[in-house]
C-alpha cells in the first residue's frame, strides 16, 4: 500500500485558533534563503522612484494603531467603515491597507490575532451540506471550508473557451424541459440536439423538425454570458445563444473544482470567514419577527443608523456586543500553505489545521485517507467589506511577496515619466521558473462527490504548474482601469506608491511588510454591478472601478483575464447581499445554530 501523502486540498479542515505570527522579516532581501530545497523564492520588489500619488502622513498613519504611535507588530485598530470618505481612489486603498493591518494584528484585546479572534466567524457546512457561521473561540476546533467553486452570477460554474473567455455554463439534463424560440417568434419545446457528420449541430423539436433560427429563452443574468450543455449520441455540445458550438479547456459533463499546488508540494487551503457584524446582520434579516427600517435584505448596512440596529438586535438576542462595529459588515476568503514545507515559515502568519491526507493511487488520481494537524502559512486573503456609499462593497486582496512573479507592467516615477518594468524572472513559491511556459495551466481538479484528487491533464499527472500574475496591479498594459486614472501606469502607480507609503511608515521588521497590497474595486456611487469591467466609452454605473481587472494568483490562478474582475462572479439584478455574497443566501442564521444546541442540550 502506498504511503498517504500529507498534502491536499480542504474542503473540510478543522482549524485550531493558534495565531503563531513571526517577528523575523526578510523584506529587505530579494530572496528568500533556504537550507532544504523549498527555496530561495524571489519577492515581488516595488519601484521605490515610483510618484508619490496615493500616500499617507506619518501623523496619520500613527492614528491607526491602537497605541496612537505605528511600532513593530503593533495592534491597528479597523478603518471607520461608517464614516468613510469615498472621495478618490486613495481613499478605498487606504481602507484596504488599515483593514488588512487590523486583521493581522495581535494584541491583548482580542486575546492574539484579530482574525483568529471571537470577532469572526468561519463559514462552514454541516453534515447536511448546509451553510453555518461557526465563531472562534478558544478551546474549539471550527470546520473550515474549502470554496475554490467557478460560481458566476447565476451560482453555476464558470469555464474558459478556447479564446480565453470566461463564461457559465448550464448543463441542460436528457428530458429537462428546454424553450426555444424560433425565427417567427413561436415558443417551441426542444424535442432534442444532434450532432450532423459535417458537424453541424441541429435543434430539433418533439416531432423531430428542426427549430430555425432558435434562441433559447431563459430569464438568467447576463444571457449572452451563458453557455448551454447537450447531451446528443456523439457527446455533449456547448452553444452560445446564438447556437454556435464553443470549445471549452476542460469537459463539462463532471462538476470540478480546481485545486493548486505550491512548488514546495503543498496545495493550497482556502477557509472563507466573516465578522460579528455581518453574522448579526444575516441573522437580523433572516429573523421572521425583526422589523426595523434602519436594515433591509436589499443591501449591505453602509450607515451609523444601520450600525447602531445590528448592535441593538445583539445586544436583545443575547450575543457579544461588537467592539468593532464600525468596520461594518465583512467577508474573508483566505488562502494557505503547509508551513512545514517552507524554507522560511517564520515569515508567513501561521496558523494549526486538521489537513486531510492522501494515498496516491495513481499519477493521475489521489483519494483520501484520513487526516492530519499541520501548521499552515498564509499566502493570500480578500478582504471584503461594506462601507459608506458601498453597499456593493469594496473588494482587496492582499499576496505574501513571494507568491507569483509579475508579468511586465509601467508606472510612472517621480518626473511623471512611464518606466516599463520587465516580466518577474527568478523561482517563486508558486512558479518553478519564471522563464517557463506556459502559464496558469490547471493540472488538478477535486472532486466533491468522491473527495478524489485527479489529474486535469493524464500527461502531466498532479503535480504544481507555473502561476503569473497577469495584470500585476489590476490593469492591463495600455488600458484605462477607472475613471481616475488616465492609464494602467498610472493606476499601477497608486498601487505601488501606497505600499511604499505603508511599508516605509511600519517600523522594525513587521511581518506585516512581508505582503503585498494587489488591489481593490468598487463601483462607482456605489452603483449595482453588471459584471463587466471600467471602459471609458461606456456608461461608468455598475462598472468594476479602482484596479478593475484584480485577481489574487492563488484565488483566481486560472481566471486572469481582460473581461474578468471580482464584480464578474459576484453580481446579480441588485445590490442584495445574496447576489453579491455566494455564501449569503445559504448560511443558516445563528438562532438556528442556537435553537439546535437547546434542542440537542433537552435530549
Amino acid at each position: 500500500m502506498k504511503k498517504p501523502l500529507l498534502i491536499g486540498i480542504s474542503l473540510m479542515a478543522a482549524v485550531t485558533l493558534t495565531w503563531l505570527g513571526a517577528c523575523n522579516s526578510s523584506h529587505n532581501n530579494k530572496t528568500t534563503e533556504s537550507a532544504t530545497g523549498n527555496g530561495p523564492y524571489s519577492r515581488i520588489t516595488l519601484p521605490q522612484d515610483a510618484m508619490a500619488t496615493c500616500t499617507i502622513s506619518k501623523d496619520s498613519f500613527n492614528t491607526w494603531f491602537q497605541s496612537g504611535q505605528a511600532s513593530e507588530n503593533g495592534a491597528v485598530t479597523p478603518a471607520n467603515s461608517v464614516t468613510f470618505p469615498h472621495q478618490d481612489n486613495c481613499d478605498f486603498y487606504q481602507w484596504s491597507e488599515r483593514m488588512f493591518l487590523w486583521l493581522t494584528s495581535s494584541s491583548a484585546q482580542y486575546g492574539g490575532s484579530v482574525m483568529a479572534s471571537p470577532v469572526f466567524f468561519d463559514v462552514v457546512s454541516d453534515s447536511a451540506g448546509n451553510l453555518q457561521m461557526q465563531r472562534h473561540i478558544a478551546g474549539i476546533i471550527p470546520t473550515a471550508n474549502s470554496s475554490l467553486d467557478k460560481n458566476g452570477p447565476n451560482r453555476l460554474p464558470v469555464f474558459r473557451d478556447k479564446q480565453g473567455r470566461l463564461f457559465e455554463v448550464m448543463v441542460h439534463k436528457a428530458g429537462e424541459k428546454v424553450v426555444f424560440k424560433n425565427k417567427a417568434g413561436k415558443l417551441i419545446e426542444l424535442g432534442k440536439v444532434e450532432k450532423t457528420a459535417n458537424a453541424q449541430v441541429l435543434l430539433m423539436d418533439k416531432a423531430g423538425n428542426k427549430i430555425e433560427q432558435a434562441q433559447i429563452v431563459t430569464k438568467l443574468h447576463n444571457p449572452d454570458r451563458v453557455l448551454h450543455a447537450f447531451q446528443t449520441p456523439t457527446g455533449t455540445v456547448v452553444l452560445d445563444m446564438g447556437n454556435k458550438e464553443v470549445k471549452l479547456e476542460a469537459e463539462v459533463t463532471q462538476a470540478t473544482l480546481n485545486a493548486l499546488i505550491a512548488q514546495n508540494n503543498s496545495l493550497v487551503y482556502y477557509i472563507t470567514m466573516v465578522n460579528d457584524m455581518y453574522a448579526y446582520y444575516l441573522t437580523a434579516v433572516k429573523d421572521p419577527n425583526f422589523k426595523n427600517d434602519s436594515i433591509s435584505s436589499l443591501q449591505f448596512p453602509t450607515t451609523a443608523a444601520a450600525r447602531t440596529c445590528i448592535v441593538n438586535y445583539a445586544k436583545a438576542h443575547g450575543y457579544p456586543v461588537p467592539t468593532d462595529s464600525n468596520a461594518l459588515t465583512m467577508e474573508l476568503k483566505t488562502s494557505w500553505v503547509i508551513a512545514d514545507s517552507l524554507a522560511n515559515p517564520q515569515d508567513y502568519f501561521l496558523m494549526d489545521a486538521m489537513i486531510p491526507t492522501y494515498t496516491a493511487s495513481s499519477d493521475t488520481l489521489w483519494k483520501p485517507s484520513g487526516q492530519k494537524k499541520a501548521k499552515l502559512a498564509l499566502v493570500g486573503i480578500h478582504i471584503v467589506g461594506s462601507a459608506a456609499g458601498h453597499p456593493e462593497m469594496i473588494w482587496a486582496t492582499f499576496e505574501h511577496h513571494s507568491n507569483t512573479p509579475n508579468a511586465a507592467y509601467q508606472y510612472l516615477d517621480t518626473k511623471g515619466q512611464v518606466k516599463t518594468v520587465a516580466a518577474d524572472k527568478g523561482r517563486w513559491l508558486f512558479n518553478s521558473n519564471a522563464a517557463d511556459t506556459p502559464y496558469n495551466v490547471n493540472y488538478i481538479n477535486y472532486d466533491p462527490t468522491t473527495q478524489n484528487l485527479v489529474a486535469a491533464n493524464s500527461k502531466i499527472g498532479i503535480a504544481p504548474s507555473n502561476t503569473q500574475r497577469l495584470f500585476p496591479f489590476g490593469a492591463a498594459m495600455d488600458s484605462i482601469p477607472n475613471q481616475q486614472d488616465t492609464s494602467a501606469s498610472a493606476s499601477n502607480t497608486e498601487i505601488i506608491a501606497i505600499n511604499n507609503a505603508v511599508m516605509g511608515l511600519i517600523p522594525g521588521a513587521d511581518i506585516r511588510k512581508n505582503y503585498v497590497f494587489i488591489g481593490a474595486v468598487w463601483t462607482s456611487g456605489g452603483s449595482i454591478p453588471n459584471g463587466n469591467v471600467y471602459n471609458p466609452r461606456d456608461s461608468i454605473s455598475g462598472l468594476a472601478i479602482g484596479t478593475s481587472l484584480l485577481a489574487n494568483s492563488t484565488m483566481e490562478t486560472y481566471f486572469q483575464s481582460t473581461s474578468f474582475t471580482c464584480f464578474t462572479c459576484h453580481h446579480g439584478a441588485s445590490l442584495a447581499p445574496s447576489d453579491l455574497s455566494h455564501v449569503f443566501s445559504k448560511i443558516n442564521p445563528l438562532k438556528a445554530m442556537l435553537d439546535k444546541i437547546d434542542k440537542d442540550q433537552k435530549k
